[in-house]
């Protein structure tokens, strides 16, 4: 394993102490310990972080990450019911997908929820039309969605303080956004204050723009 790949894991592991306690470290952690990775011109792999699945999609069929083999995609752990994180996020990768225009088709967004129990495929095929028409989501069973985000090195967990509600609760979650290559290696991990350039740039170095 790389010293780059044992940093993440490092990271991962206080993530999860800080969930413990209650509270998620989102962004600046993460940001210094890839900065210098995710601003160069060639993106590294990261080793032992991500891997294919199989999720429900918006689209009301099941979806495996090879099936967008050949593309780049963008992904993203969430929930349609989020007040802040979410929604900006994804305004970000709304505006990096419209700095590709024609090459935009070479690019998938996906959307995977860490609230199943709410997020059914036609709520967030309607919450994510709202953003972008081509934006996917995904949906499972919780273990499924676990199972994802532990491979992915994401953590989610429902609000302690609206634990006892089984309707209007947050869930507390890792706010990255994952670079995928065509080939479904993961080559860059952005925290959600990113830059909608350096997302950008970041996709322009795997793609081949006539």
């Amino acid at each position: 394993m790389t010293s780059r790949t044992e940093k993440y894991w490092l990271k991962k592991f206080l993530l999860y102490c800080l969930i413990g306690m209650n509270v998620i470290c989102l962004t600046a952690e993460v940001a210094l310990a890839h900065s210098s990775i995710q601003n160069s011109e060639k993106l590294e792999i990261y080793d032992g972080i991500g891997g294919n699945f199989t999720l429900h999609s918006s689209l009301n069929h099941d979806a495996s990450l090879n099936d967008y083999h050949g593309k780049v995609v963008v992904m993203f752990f969430g929930f349609t019911s989020c007040p802040d994180t979410c929604p900006i996020t994804l305004t970000v990768l709304k505006q990096v997908i419209e700095n590709f225009g024609k090459h935009a088709n070479q690019l998938q967004t996906l959307f995977i929820t860490v609230d199943p129990k709410r997020d059914s495929p036609e709520i967030m095929k309607n919450y994510l039309s709202s953003f972008h028409p081509s934006f996917i989501g995904l949906t499972g069973t919780n273990q499924q969605i676990l199972s994802v985000a532990e491979n992915y090195g994401s953590a989610y967990m429902k609000n302690p303080s609206s634990i006892d509600s089984d309707s209007s609760y947050l869930m507390i979650h890792t706010g990255n956004i994952y670079l995928i290559d065509q080939s479904g290696l993961v080559r860059a991990i952005y925290p959600d204050d990113t830059k909608v350039k350096q997302i950008v740039n970041g996709i322009k170095s795997l793609m081949v723009l006539d």
